[in-house]
């Protein structure tokens, strides 16, 4: 008889908590973000962060000392950097880049600019009629009333290529 109320129990507990159990409704979070059209307009370096890479995977650090990364933004005129990145009807045009004193962190000064993928782009080629340069998106400069923009670049060895340097840039836009 205990088995029998104890089933029963079991039952009506679980018919409660089913019929607790309702979908919520949530509300529509708006229009989905255009992350190709936010890169739009002109930039200007605000942070540079360097890795070492090869410290980073090893472990290596001394004391208090991190000797994996390190701000660069005032050991050189970083912030002199300016990136304008234009539009045509919606589709990536053409770039130009005022390194100003900086370190010249794309090395094309104009010519055009493209993605490789327009709903998420993740990587930026830069072009001119006699070279080309890549960098990586590291986020996309929306959802916030101070856009930032993120991108990476990477030094390799020549030889093994295997990744020796990092860097990552921070832009504002103007």
């Amino acid at each position: 008889m205990k088995k029998n109320i104890h089933l029963i129990t079991m039952f009506v507990l679980a018919a409660v908590l089913l019929q607790a159990c309702r979908p919520d409704s949530y509300k529509s979070v708006g229009t989905p973000v255009n992350a190709l059209a936010s890169l739009a307009g002109t930039w200007q370096i605000t942070k540079v962060i360097q890795t070492d890479e090869n410290a980073k995977n090893n472990g290596f650090n001394y004391g208090p000392i991190n000797i994996q990364t390190m701000d660069l933004t005032s050991v050189f005129a970083y912030t002199d950097f300016k990136l304008t990145l234009n539009f045509t009807n919606g589709v990536p045009s053409t770039f130009t880049t005022t390194p100003g004193n900086s370190p010249k962190i794309i090395r094309l000064a104009s010519g055009n600019w493209s993605v490789d993928n327009p709903s998420y782009p993740q990587v930026l080629t830069f072009a001119n009629a006699t070279d080309t340069a890549r960098v990586t998106l590291g986020a996309y400069p929306v959802g916030s009333t101070t856009p930032v923009l993120k991108i990476a670049a990477q030094k390799r060895d020549a030889s093994s290529g295997k990744l020796l340097i990092s860097y990552s840039y921070e832009f504002s836009k103007k």
